[in-house]
């Protein structure tokens, strides 16, 4: 009986250990919305204000510590989805969710996404205010990536944390466009469906409920 008691107790405080190990993994992660950040080529303060809803808003001496500040907070709050966005553009999503995922890949592989990033990147006039910008935005994005804490699904996907480039934001503007275009298409069609043979035959077609209107 005793030899089950420390056993019992011996399985309690793992359990103990366990859970105070996850809440200080969890809190490590989590963003912070509080305090002081140092961001590499900020010519003045910016301040990051956030709404009860965690909006930021954000209030620079100039466009580009705007930028930079934007980069920060993007990637704080955003670095996994921005990730998958880079990656299903240029057709890396297989890398991350296996092999099933290769035929999305070849899909957008096939739409040149990828290529006409490139394209754009190049024919980028180095000294415009935009490419200043663009490069504020990135110098934010990557700065999170160096110092600040890792998205827990990387840890889950085995993936290391790269920088982000100017190709890379024009890669998930590719697939953002390519996204609206096809709604532009699909949205019309499904609104034809329900309208001419009820909302019914809809819900059976697509397997889930479509939002009412009024």
């Amino acid at each position: 009986m005793n030899r089950f008691k420390k056993f019992l107790i011996f399985l309690g405080l793992i359990f103990v250990v366990l859970a105070v190990s996850g809440v200080f993994f969890v809190r490590s992660v989590r963003p912070n919305y509080d305090g002081i950040r140092t961001l590499i080529g900020l010519e003045d303060s910016v301040q990051v204000l956030y709404s009860e809803y965690g909006i930021p808003h954000i209030y620079g001496q100039s466009e580009e510590d705007a930028y930079r500040a934007l980069g920060y907070v993007h990637a704080q709050d955003r670095l996994w989805q921005m990730e998958l966005l880079r990656r299903v553009a240029r057709g890396g999503i297989s890398e991350v969710f296996g092999p099933d995922q290769i035929p999305v890949d070849q899909f957008f592989l096939s739409l040149g996404i990828s290529d006409a990033s490139e394209r754009a990147v190049q024919s980028l006039d180095k000294n415009s205010n935009a490419f200043k910008l663009l490069n504020a935005y990135l110098q934010g994005i990557n700065t999170f990536i160096e110092e600040g804490p890792t998205p827990p699904e990387y840890y889950l996907t085995g993936l290391e944390k790269t920088s982000f480039t100017p190709v890379d934001v024009y890669n998930s503007l590719g697939y953002m466009a390519f996204s609206f275009a096809m709604a532009h298409k699909t949205d019309p069609l499904l609104t034809e469906i329900r309208n001419r043979l009820g909302v019914d035959y809809l819900e059976e077609l697509i397997d889930q409920k479509p939002e009412k209107t009024a």
